[in-house]
């Protein structure tokens, strides 16, 4: 990385922990005018000093050194018109990326082909086909999924539940690789809403196998799409009517409830589907929408409930998984996978890495058999 590449990298990271200049030269013992120096490119950085501002900023060594991903700068440019980023997505999308391709380059996580006529479907009816195929694909018949995160893996798309506050920006994915073999890194919001981080993840995995990164053709309506993919993947037209029928002799509410519980969707999102399967009534929907529902609406159905995923911090589990497999290994040391996983493992608990060929050998040296 180039001296303009790494100072803009100081100055943002400087600014998204609320640091001044003076803040962070007095942290790391340098003065404004050296930082200032720094953040414009014309001032040299000891190894010994970028390690200190890494600490200073709360910031993995890796994100000042390593090359942006080309994909994450690609995508975020071509969804500009689609999704309302803010910065702290824009770099936490940035750096998960970073680690995916880390992870990828190191044979932890391997890429997959990438179909070359995927595209963004053009109508309601090929999104609810879209779905259906991939469920059909993934052998998940029309029943809720259970867990999202390794689901979407399966396509290849990793994740990341980052703290983007409540309210903030939903999520983002971007390719890391190429048109023919990726994998995707996305980043949701962990501080969103059960429901609403769910709905997100599947829009984010809608992108991402419909390849609109690279799909010229996308129109103004690819967003709506996507999202019609994502409640039709996260909550089939089979496995909805059949709650729903299932509780024939409870209020249409009660029965929404049902549904919205089965399939871990948002009130709204719930409601929605129910009313493009032809369920509910436009004014129906619209008074039930106005009266969402608590805790204690779902509990007096016989205990209606869903457990939560996807809340800060995670990361999905293949990636987890790939991370202790590189430590293990060797790959990785236990620093650097700490980092990698974000606070999801406490690090007393990284397992025990793998003895070496010539430690095995010492180990059993003078115990031959008598």
């Amino acid at each position: 990385m180039d001296k303009q590449a790494l100072g803009a990298r100081i100055a943002r990271a400087r600014e998204e922990a609320g640091m001044t200049q003076d803040g962070l030269g007095n942290t790391v013992h340098l003065d404004r005018t050296a930082i200032s120096r720094l953040e414009k490119g014309e001032r040299k950085l000891s190894v010994l000093e970028l390690v200190a501002v890494a600490q200073a900023l709360g910031r993995p060594l890796a994100y000042f050194v390593d090359d942006p991903v080309p994909a994450a700068v690609s995508r975020r440019a071509d969804a500009a018109q689609a999704h309302e980023t803010t910065r702290l997505l824009d770099a936490e999308i940035e750096d998960f990326a970073a680690d995916v391709r880390i992870l990828v380059d190191l044979g932890l996580i391997s890429p997959i082909e990438r179909p070359a006529d995927a595209r963004t479907p053009a109508d309601h009816d090929d999104t609810e086909r879209l779905a259906r195929d991939l469920r059909q694909h993934l052998g998940l018949a029309a029943d809720p999924i259970d867990d999202l995160g390794a689901t979407c893996e399966r396509l290849g798309l990793y994740t990341f539940s980052a703290a983007l506050g409540v309210g903030g920006a939903d999520g983002g994915c971007v390719e890391v690789g190429d048109e023919r073999r990726a994998v995707g890194a996305a980043v949701i919001n962990g501080e969103a809403p059960g429901g609403r981080r769910r709905m997100t993840l599947a829009h984010e995995l809608g992108h991402w196998v419909c390849g609109d990164a690279y799909d010229r053709q996308a129109s103004a309506d690819s967003e709506r799409m996507i999202s019609s993919f994502a409640i039709h993947f996260l909550a089939p037209r089979a496995g909805v009517t059949a709650v729903w029928h299932r509780h024939a002799d409870w209020s249409n509410r009660d029965r929404a409830l049902a549904v919205g519980a089965s399939f871990r969707l948002s009130w709204s999102a719930n409601l929605g589907q129910l009313m493009n399967l032809g369920l509910l009534g436009r004014e129906e929907f619209r008074a039930l929408n106005a009266d969402e529902p608590h805790a204690g609406d779902y509990l007096r159905l016989g205990g209606l409930r869903w457990q939560e995923e996807l809340a800060r911090p995670y990361v999905s589990p293949g990636f987890t998984a790939a991370c202790l497999n590189g430590y293990v290994s060797g790959r990785l040391t236990a620093a650097r996978t700490m980092e990698l996983l974000r606070g999801t493992l406490p690090a007393g608990e990284l397992p025990h890495p793998e003895a070496s060929s010539d430690h095995l050998r010492r180990s059993f040296e003078g115990h031959d058999d008598a």
